[in-house]
């Protein structure tokens, strides 16, 4: 089911097309959605047992399509097929109308393996498994959580790929390496963007992608990343005056199982945890259970995910960031009051002592919504963790 009929009995799916995409005998299908999302995109059902009528499908694009054309575009024996955007006044108008052509990558493949990207509860999280970005046989992205009306999605793009991107496309690379022609400034110049190629310490920089042709590339590494979208409808980020007026929702996809689409997403107070220490007690701060993140040939660990909270005002106390495990950086989300940030030692070779130290030793970095900060430890001259 893919929304519901509005006052008119109209609903978001507009165009079918069915064809042999994958050469088993069988033929496939493709449903055009015209938005607005979730109910936008294309969704391919491919059927497994048609004595029972029973199909999988899975969604191929998150773009919207008004109608579907089926071609073999680069001459391969494969069919491929466009689509163009839905724009209709009255109806629905879809930001940046546009054509979009995708190559076949379902020939060949059994329906167990065309999700790459996977996910399952572990402890009440979850656990990503994720191929090497330059194995990657196909685009797929999995939307997962929503915050504020700012989606969160995992998203995964092969090596020597084009993505389309606009004006609300904000990114956190995880591996690999993604590329642009930067139209911030005047000069025009190739921005070559990686999990380790971020801020200069002890700085900020936004999260956005300013791309002069509104399209990224990537190169033989292919990319393995996290994009934040603003909802369609949203004009300015949303602030908010109380942790509990912050909308969270789970937004994985129905073919993701249900056990990972009925866990619940929740800020707890960190006085409420076990790890709580005496700083935390009576402060309006909070942490969410995180998402790991695996490369899924040898379960070597890539990243781990956790999202922070604190009220407005809210002085969430020093943390010691000198050893490995707590070498942290953070991407904010929403900054309510514009205000809020990080505190750094101006000088952290000096030994901190929480009752004498004042104030004045630290310096603020302020993070606004939507930007990440650089490294605030030491590094040497090869840009390595002094501990």
């Amino acid at each position: 089911v893919y929304g519901y009929p509005n006052v008119h009995g109209e609903g978001p799916g507009h165009h079918i097309v069915c064809a042999g995409f994958d050469k088993d005998g069988d033929e496939e299908f493709l449903v055009a959605l015209r938005g607005p999302s979730p109910n936008q995109g294309v969704y391919y059902y491919k059927p497994i047992d048609l004595s029972r009528g029973l199909f999988a499908k899975w969604k191929v694009t998150d773009d919207s399509a008004a109608r579907i054309a089926v071609v073999d575009f680069n001459n391969n024996g494969l069919l491929d097929f466009a689509t163009i955007g839905y724009y209709v006044p009255g109806y629905y108008i879809v930001e940046n109308p546009s054509i979009n052509i995708y190559y076949n990558r379902f020939a060949n493949k059994n329906v167990q393996d065309t999700k790459e990207l996977q996910v399952t509860k572990q402890n009440n999280e979850l656990l990503f498994k994720v191929p090497r970005p330059h194995k990657a046989l196909q685009y797929e992205m999995m939307p997962f959580i929503t915050i504020g009306g700012i989606t969160l999605s995992l998203e995964m793009i092969p090596s020597n790929s084009l993505r389309q991107v606009d004006k609300n496309t904000y990114i956190k690379v995880l591996s690999g390496v993604i590329m642009w022609i930067d139209s911030s400034t005047e000069l025009s110049q190739t921005v070559n963007h990686s999990r380790t190629f971020v801020c200069k310490p002890k700085t900020v920089s936004s999260l956005r992608i300013c791309s002069n042709e509104n399209v990224t590339t990537t190169g033989n590494e292919g990319i393995l990343l996290i994009v934040l979208k603003m909802n369609e409808t949203m004009d300015s980020i949303s602030r908010f005056d109380s942790i509990q007026k912050v909308t969270i929702e789970n937004v994985l996809s129905e073919y993701c199982s249900e056990e990972v689409r009925n866990l619940s997403f929740q800020f707890i107070r960190c006085d409420e945890y076990d790890w709580k220490t005496e700083k935390c007690k009576g402060l309006e701060f909070y942490n969410m259970k995180g998402f790991e993140i695996k490369f899924v040939d040898n379960d070597e660990h890539l990243c781990y995910i956790q999202l922070w909270a604190a009220a407005q005002g809210t002085n969430c106390e020093v943390h010691n960031h000198s050893n490995v495990s707590s070498c942290e950086v953070h991407a904010c989300i929403i900054n309510s009051t514009g205000k809020g940030g990080m505190m750094y030692l101006i000088n952290s070779k000096e030994d901190y002592d929480p009752l004498t130290t004042p104030n004045s030793q630290f310096q603020k970095l302020e993070v606004s919504s939507l930007y990440e900060h650089g490294l605030l430890w030491n590094i040497d001259e090869q840009k390595k963790t002094v501990l």
